[in-house]
């Protein structure tokens, strides 16, 4: 004689009951008076969706807060303004076209180097001489 397995005896049991109640179901399933009380059952879902619909919708007007279909219409518009904006702009520049500073520790030598644009540099760099204060 083998052990008994009581799990095996539960899943048993649980196979049982399920079978006799899809069973059971299917039955009044096809049954008219399961038919009308499905119909009966979706008319009053629908009914009290229409009802809490509104209210919410009046709910949301009395708080002056914008509803969903507002909010829809709200980003759409959002979305159209920001489409003309990208096709107002130029291209993004590719960043490997855009030119970039050397990797040296030296600074770049300045673009204008004709002698006038020297002089000014040198004279910016020079501290200007003190003046001794006048005496009275």
């Amino acid at each position: 004689m083998g052990m008994l397995d009581p799990f095996q005896m539960w899943r048993d049991a649980v196979n049982l009951i399920e079978g006799e109640v899809n069973a059971f179901a299917a039955r009044k399933m096809e049954s008219a008076e399961f038919a009308q009380a499905a119909n009966q059952f979706s008319k009053v879902s629908v009914g009290m969706q229409h009802v809490f619909e509104r209210s919410l919708a009046s709910v949301l007007r009395r708080l002056e807060l914008p509803s969903r279909s507002e909010l829809d219409t709200l980003a759409a518009s959002v979305q159209r303004i920001e489409d003309k904006l990208d096709q107002l702009l130029p291209a993004p520049v590719s960043l490997s076209v855009a030119p970039r500073p050397s990797r040296s520790r030296r600074p770049s030598p300045p673009s204008n180097t004709s002698p006038v644009a020297a002089k000014s540099v040198k004279r910016a760099l020079k501290p200007a001489a003190r003046r001794a204060p006048k005496e009275d």
